[in-house]
């Protein structure tokens, strides 16, 4: 069982679910169904509070934020959630290679030189 968090853990923590729906929607300047209909295509997948209410993260807002600005360019919004969904997992896909490519240097204490494999494609 993780240690409780205290509250400037909450406050700082990206992915705490504290917004409700209408103030979520408020700040994003949409309609509580707008916020609805991507946890229905499952873009977003909102915490519930102990009543069963959804609550949303700092980081669902701004996926929310990006899927809104493209559909008020003209994107279907099945496409608007699609690219935001690829743009996610894209994000984490990079930001996992950094972490590994982190630790591999840290743990040789010599960034690539001289391994064969390393680097970019073709060279070596």
């Amino acid at each position: 069982m993780p240690p409780p968090r205290d509250a400037n853990d909450k406050l700082d923590d990206h992915d705490y679910p504290v917004y409700t729906i209408g103030l979520a929607a408020d700040l994003l300047g949409v309609q509580p169904a707008f916020l609805r209909s991507l946890d229905a295509a499952g873009l977003l997948t909102p915490g519930r509070s102990a009543g069963g209410q959804r609550r949303y993260s700092r980081a669902d807002l701004s996926l929310a934020m990006r899927v809104r600005e493209l559909v008020d360019e003209n994107m279907p919004l099945a496409a608007a959630t699609r690219i935001v969904s690829l743009e996610y997992q894209l994000a984490t896909v990079h930001r996992r290679i950094v972490h590994l490519e982190q630790a591999g240097n840290s743990s040789s204490g010599n960034p690539s030189a001289g391994n064969p494999g390393e680097g970019n494609p073709g060279e070596g």
